[in-house]
């Protein structure tokens, strides 16, 4: 019976006359030299991970295997390798999908697709919601959009590798939390200017304005309805991977010149003219000199350490989840605002970047005369005795008349 192979290994190889001792691994009778000596163990052992990295083949590993024993680092390898940056295919946010599939490697990468189960998925989710919340002003339930589409690239992950394993009739499909709904809370025009106020007046502990540049971002995002990433990100200058805003014109280019477009939709739209205005005597000041948005000279990345103080002050907060007011709060105010004013669905959606979908889903409520059809045969609701209203039908009056 012939001996087992062993896998590749480090061994210490003695000193010579001619060489020095050294790490070398040594896999199927072959030595390979790692160029460590004896002092530097732990270069010799990343020297043999890399190695052993370059040895393995996920399309290899999977191949002919139990699909429910397919490892999840090696699914995700090979969707990586062999479908997300396939030759030939241009990545629009390629630092982005890479940091999600390291986010999945990181908590399934030594699990078998066996077993990622429902309670295993609903772990992931609740960590990564509690992690996102931490960084944000939302509540942990709130912040499961992004688990959820990452598990979906999970479950993109495991179908592809199963088709490449010849399991090309089974098909892995996740365990997704439910979708959360969307939220109705939008300000008043008393309580926008109640937190815009309430930043303009605010101070620090050294009794210098610490929050103008936050009052200065409600109004840009109060007029324009944008995201809030959009505005913080715009440059007065065209700049490499920012947005622009020319003050001369007038336009606001709010997608990146450099950037591809994404399910995110960044329309350019022309400002406002009190909104470019304002904008105007903020870069004659000073106080926006390259940035739309600027603190102390730099770009604003980040009023989650502000923003609840400013509420707060505002007379606005709650511990009612869905009557909180966050960042996204202004983008929500300014489209309802729109709508109540009577602007077209197809017009907001073209200006705010929104879909017509999500308008008529989330906002309905605010289109002017949507239900008034309803409201007027309400007024006749109970009347028993009031006879229905049948449409006439103009081919019996014709005939009618005929015969007569």
């Amino acid at each position: 019976m012939s001996r087992p192979r062993k896998g590749a290994r480090l061994w210490l190889r003695p000193a010579r006359k001619d060489r020095a001792e050294v790490y070398v691994v040594l896999d199927r009778g072959k030595e390979h030299s790692t160029g460590c000596g004896k002092g530097d163990l732990a270069g010799a052992e990343r020297w043999l991970e890399t190695y052993l990295k370059s040895k393995h083949d996920p399309a290899k590993a999977i191949r002919n295997r139990d699909p429910n024993a397919i490892k999840i680092a090696d699914a995700i390898s090979l969707y990586w390798t062999g479908h997300v940056i396939k030759p030939g295919r241009e990545l629009a946010r390629p630092t982005a999908i890479r940091a999600k599939l390291n986010r999945l490697l990181d908590f399934f990468g030594e699990k078998i697709v066996g077993e990622v189960d429902g309670p295993l998925q609903e772990e992931y989710v609740n960590k990564r919601a509690a992690d996102i919340a931490e960084d944000t002003d939302k509540l942990p339930h709130e912040c499961q959009s992004a688990p959820r589409r990452e598990l979906e690239d999970l479950s993109a992950a495991i179908n592809f590798a199963l088709r490449k394993a010849g399991g090309a009739s089974l098909v892995f499909r996740p365990t997704l939390p439910e979708d959360v709904e969307p939220r109705l809370r939008w300000l008043s025009r008393s309580e926008a200017a109640a937190m815009i106020w309430a930043a303009w007046r605010a101070k620090g502990d050294n009794g210098h304005d610490s929050a103008k540049h936050v009052a200065r971002f409600m109004i840009a995002d109060l007029y324009t309805g944008s995201r809030a990433g959009d505005i913080c990100n715009a440059a007065l200058m065209p700049t490499i991977g920012r947005g622009h805003v020319n003050l001369d014109t007038g336009i606001f280019q709010r997608k990146p010149a450099n950037k591809r477009a994404t399910n995110k939709q960044q329309p350019t739209v022309p400002l406002p003219p009190r909104l470019l205005a304002h904008a105007r005597r903020w870069q004659r000041l000073g106080i926006s000199k390259r940035f739309l948005i600027e603190y102390q000279g730099e770009p604003v990345k980040s009023f989650k350490t502000v923003w609840p103080t400013i509420v707060e002050a505002a007379g606005l907060k709650t511990d009612d989840p869905k009557q909180k007011v966050l960042r996204h709060t202004l983008r929500h105010t300014a489209i309802s605002w729109m709508l109540r004013a009577g602007v077209p669905i197809e017009k907001v959606s073209d200006y705010c970047g929104v879909s017509v979908a999500i308008i008529k889903k989330v906002y309905k409520h605010h289109l002017p005369g949507s239900f008034d059809a309803v409201i007027d045969v309400a007024n006749d609701f109970g009347r028993t005795a009031t006879p229905m209203k049948r449409p006439r039908n103009p081919r019996t009056k014709i005939e009618q008349g005929a015969t007569g």
